[in-house]
């Protein structure tokens, strides 16, 4: 419920504009004046922003945005309860000229590093993601909403024996934040969401849980490895392009807010050898 989030809105927006081509496409509440925006729409040609609508034109409205997710059904203090009839489609990422600059040039160099270090070429690049920032907000001054992000993170041994395992055939590349749980073994680089997405295009594809990554790989039409635990179901918010995995068991997906036992269950029945057979077969 993050940057993800305005990817999937980017995938519907491109649908609403291309059957009302003449209308202009906005993020919002129009019955209450709310005009939303955020960086992931930058350069899109699709979704008009408050400073350029135009009310006498047609418009399309997408009531999408912190605290009205269409993914969602319902939710109380404990738990998420997901809308069954929601499935998202690949969203769109426009990067500029600046973004790709900085990225390219980050990869070049991460290339020339992986060279002198390895008498051996990679099999493939990774990007690696596997980190995640326990999220809350506030909207319309309700309590704040607590994501159950915590519930989405696999035990950090365990991805590092993912490196450990794979690190002279494939490059792994990991963008770092100030969250990061940084891995031995993957060439790193410090940058913002978008600069990261950027420098995901140039590899060949993603590893890591559901969010914004495995998003804006969908969106960069990448294949991926991604962890959805038990949280929140493929179907939901994942793509047939990746390789997702889903522990059905009692509970699944279980959306609780607080961390929870059937989440760390779920965790604990990924396990190392099946990621690096999935992440094997997309390479």
């Amino acid at each position: 419920m993050g940057f993800g989030d305005e990817i999937m809105t980017t995938g519907f927006a491109r649908l609403a504009k291309k059957k009302h081509p003449e209308a202009q496409i906005v993020i919002g509440d129009l019955k209450k004046n709310y005009f939303y925006d955020n960086i992931i729409f930058k350069n899109n040609p699709n979704i008009t922003d408050k400073k350029n609508y135009q009310k006498s034109k047609k418009t399309i409205c997408l009531n999408t945005y912190p605290g009205q997710r269409p993914y969602v059904k319902s939710w109380n203090e404990k738990r998420i309860f997901w809308n069954e009839n929601f499935k998202t489609i690949r969203g769109e990422l426009y990067f500029d000229k600046k973004e790709l600059l900085i990225a390219r040039k980050a990869f070049d160099k991460i290339l020339n590093e992986w060279e002198s270090k390895n008498n051996t070429k990679f099999q493939g690049i990774v990007f690696i993601e596997p980190s995640r920032k326990d999220k809350e907000y506030s909207a319309d001054n309700k309590k704040n909403f607590f994501l159950g992000e915590k519930n989405k993170c696999w035990i950090n041994e365990r991805w590092q024996e993912v490196i450990d395992y794979l690190k002279n055939e494939i490059l792994f590349i990991q963008t770092i934040h100030s969250e990061s749980s940084k891995l031995d073994g993957t060439f790193k680089f410090k940058s913002d969401f978008r600069t990261a997405c950027a420098l995901m295009s140039f590899c060949d594809c993603f590893l890591g849980w559901e969010g914004g990554f495995s998003h804006a790989a969908a969106a960069l039409n990448k294949k991926a490895v991604v962890l959805f635990g038990g949280w929140i179901h493929p179907r939901t918010t994942g793509y047939d392009l990746h390789s997702n995995i889903y522990i059905d068991i009692e509970g699944s997906p279980c959306g609780m807010r607080d961390s929870c036992k059937h989440c760390e269950e779920c965790r604990n029945l990924i396990t190392t050898k099946e990621v690096i057979s999935r992440l094997n077969k997309i390479l």
